[in-house]
């Protein structure tokens, strides 16, 4: 949260590093399905603007 200045924004960079980590080290079987789904849930969202920009949309 203090590198973004937002609560959502923190906590979807805290969901995403911890998959990540824990993927990268081989232990991804120990993440529950649930935390799977919010980390691609805020994949999307994270990915949402950039998306938008590249095509024009905003």
């Amino acid at each position: 949260m203090p590198f973004t200045y937002s609560i959502t924004d923190g906590i979807g960079a805290g969901f995403l590093s911890y998959v990540l980590v824990k993927t990268v080290l081989g232990k991804a079987r120990e993440v529950n399905w649930l935390l799977w789904g919010v980390s691609a849930l805020f994949l999307v969202y994270f990915a949402i603007d950039p998306v938008e920009q590249a095509l024009g949309v905003r």
